[in-house]
């Protein structure tokens, strides 16, 4: 038995590319059933993620979602949620209505004013330079964890990430078996530098250090598993 915890966008599911996000179900469907767990760990919530593993019944064994702030079983019962603080929240709102962002607070599932049950917020913006100084002030001035992804700003706890988050569900489901990982995004950083994986060949430049083997899709990545 293996592990693979993959990234969603752009690894798994291609918006622009319906054949080859079929390949790779085909694939991780062929993975799950010969024994092995499949974990996907991706920034979505799980109300979004839902939507599109219904559509394409994408088969798993866990959902790491929110970027590990919020963790599922395949019964999608919550194993696991890492809040962010309230007095944090008030501070980085804050900074982001000084500067007149557009942003929303995430509970895990759906947007929420509900101080408590914030396990996300995040900045709606698509300039790369734009979101560069969001990240770079906000960093400045709170002590979080915050990155720009495709068309937003992500802010959770300052201890919350993918390798984080794997690290917790292997503990809580008392997991014994070799994993692997494979991701293109900053935010697959840490969980490719702490556990054997690859990365997609269309991959963000912050990843190449980790001199990874690349692929060009998880497809043939797991063809490659199967065979180990």
């Amino acid at each position: 038995m293996k592990i693979l915890a993959s990234d969603f966008d752009n690894t798994i599911y291609f918006p622009d590319n319906e054949e080859l996000t079929n390949k790779n179900i085909k694939s991780i469907k062929e993975f799950v059933t010969k024994g092995n767990i499949f974990c996907i760990i991706t920034g979505r919530n799980y109300t979004d993620l839902k939507l599109l593993l219904n559509k394409y019944n994408i088969p798993y064994t866990y959902l790491v979602c929110e970027d590990g702030a919020k963790i599922f079983n395949n019964m999608d019962y919550c194993l696991d949620t890492t809040y962010l603080d309230e007095e944090v929240i008030n501070k980085v709102k804050e900074i982001l209505d000084s500067i007149n962002c557009d942003y929303y607070l995430d509970d895990g599932y759906n947007k929420t004013e509900y101080l408590k049950d914030v396990v996300k917020i995040v900045v709606n913006c698509k300039d790369e330079k734009e979101k560069e100084r969001i990240v770079e002030l906000v960093k400045s001035k709170i002590d979080i964890h915050i990155y720009a992804s495709r068309t937003h700003v992500n802010i959770i706890n300052k201890t919350v990430n993918k390798n984080y988050a794997l690290n917790k569900l292997i503990k809580l489901e008392k997991l014994n078996a070799k994993v692997f990982v494979i991701g293109d995004n900053d935010n697959d950083y840490e969980m490719l530098k702490s556990f054997e994986g690859a990365v997609i060949k269309n991959h963000h430049e912050s990843l190449n250090i980790l001199k990874k083997q690349e692929y060009d899709s998880i497809s043939d990545y797991i063809e490659e598993l199967i065979n180990i």
